[in-house]
């Protein structure tokens, strides 16, 4: 069995310090959150606020137009080196790269696009201005995920990977944090970690190949012999801490 339009493979990859080589979310906050900013990231830090909830209250204390943000992400937010290539490996594989993350669209788009890679394809949080011409950060927040279990997360990493594997293909995912990147590293069928992940998956049996850069990735999606069903042909190892 083929997965999606054929496909064989699919990578999934977080964004704030994974694909990007910061977070770009606080970079923003930092820059733009007004006075509240100190008591909700209290609430947060006392386990008061879930995640997602943490995030809405945070971005309603920016008083910036949402494109004054979008520039700000695109102007000060890199991608992590290699990054490129891994989505160009993926692709000449016959595979499809996605990025997904408990982000909102509006300041990983703009990075992914000035980086010509506006076409991949992206699962996060949608933020909608709720004024007429988008000036204000006044934002509706739209969750792509109706899994009650992973309403704290904001984004289920888990639904696209279960979703390919139950299609035939493989599954890559690439992360650095918890919440939802531990359930997606358990699911997947080789993980790359780094930061909170990989002692995440070392302490948890869970094998991990140690990254920081892209570039040892594309080699290995480049390598990989995939068959007409999605596995392996090839002795390439497909969950081995390196």
């Amino acid at each position: 069995m083929t997965g999606f339009g054929g496909r064989t493979l699919l990578v999934v990859c977080d964004f704030d310090d994974t694909a990007a080589d910061c977070n770009a979310a606080q970079l923003l906050l930092a820059e733009y959150a007004g006075p509240g900013a100190e008591a909700v990231q209290g609430a947060y830090r006392d386990g008061n606020l879930p995640f997602r909830d943490y995030q809405e209250e945070m971005f309603k204390t920016v008083v910036a137009p949402v494109d004054q943000l979008r520039s700000y992400a695109r102007d000060n937010v890199s991608l992590r080196s290699g990054f490129a290539d891994a989505v160009r490996a993926t692709r000449e594989q016959g595979g499809e790269f996605l990025v997904a993350s408990a982000g909102i669209d509006f300041y990983i788009e703009p990075v992914l696009a000035a980086n010509g890679l506006g076409d991949v394809p992206v699962l996060s949080v949608t933020g909608t201005p709720n004024a007429p011409d988008g000036a204000m950060m006044t934002f509706r927040y739209d969750y792509p995920s109706d899994r009650e279990f992973c309403r704290d997360w904001a984004v289920c990493k888990c639904e696209p990977i279960e979703k390919a594997q139950v299609a035939g293909e493989l599954v890559i995912f690439i992360g650095d944090g918890l919440r939802s990147d531990t359930c997606a590293a358990e699911k997947a069928d080789t993980v790359f970690a780094r930061s909170r992940l990989l002692e995440h998956c070392t302490k948890n049996g869970i094998e991990a190949i140690e990254f920081e850069d892209f570039h040892p990735i594309a080699d290995h999606i480049s390598n990989l012999k995939l068959g007409p069903d999605g596995q392996i042909t090839s002795s390439a190892t497909m969950k081995a801490a390196e």
